[in-house]
């Protein structure tokens, strides 16, 4: 199962409606394909799916963003972690790298950043993207790095986001039986939550159907603000 069967798999899925449970509908697709090619290599299916659909699926949301966000036509960049990190960086990704990282005394570092969103005319930071199956450890870490971005002048406008299929299902509930992670994210610094299942719903925690238009909505007040 390679990369581009996947990305083929999403494209053609994509000409229909877009669900709730759109990213889950894929992946349990690719999930029995990727197990049947697995077995007939003699290997332990279910071991060798845990560890390659993490990054499969980072990968295929970092895809599905960046096909949406370049057609909106606006000046932005989408960049990672991995990308910044490199010694050896091109004029616009260290003026990128500048405007993210985070000073501890005389270090800097990258923070944890699967998709990062940037305006190509002058470099900021719009929004950083955390993409995991499953959110356990990730809300907490990436709680971290919203704190440490609102300390810093340069960093403090930053948008953070979570992605998830929510495989340890966190978030299916609320009022007295609703999880620690959802809470943080409801109620700490964390900007929003999108979920690939159906979840209840609330202005901070939302399917992932609903980022399209929040991504439109967010562009075109970035954009309109700056040339006002």
């Amino acid at each position: 199962m390679t990369f581009d069967k996947i990305k083929k798999i999403y494209l053609s899925k994509k000409k229909e409606t877009v669900s709730h449970n759109f990213i889950k509908e894929i992946f349990d697709e690719i999930k029995t394909e990727y197990k049947k090619e697995k077995r007939k290599e003699g290997k332990d299916a279910n071991q060798s799916w845990n560890s390659w659909s993490g990054k499969a699926l980072q990968g295929l949301i970092k895809f599905i963003v960046e096909d949406y966000v370049f057609s909106l036509k606006y000046p932005i960049g989408i960049t990672d972690d991995t990308a910044l990190r490199n010694k050896k960086l091109s004029a616009e990704l260290d003026k990128v790298r500048r405007n993210i990282e985070i000073f501890y005394d005389s270090y800097s570092i990258i923070p944890d950043a699967d998709i990062i969103i940037y305006d190509k005319t002058n470099f900021k930071i719009i929004a950083v993207l955390s993409c995991k199956a499953s959110l356990r450890e990730r809300v907490a870490q990436a709680a971290y790095w919203k704190l440490k971005f609102q300390y810093n002048d340069t960093t403090k406008g930053i948008l953070y986001y979570l992605l998830s299929t929510d495989n340890d299902g966190d978030f299916l509930s609320i009022g007295e039986d609703i999880s620690r992670d959802r809470i943080i994210v409801e109620y700490g610094e964390i900007d929003k939550a999108y979920i690939f299942r159906d979840i209840p719903e609330s202005d901070k925690v939302k399917n992932f159907s609903k980022i399209f238009d929040d991504f439109k909505k967010l562009f075109n007040q970035w954009f309109k603000y700056k040339n006002d």
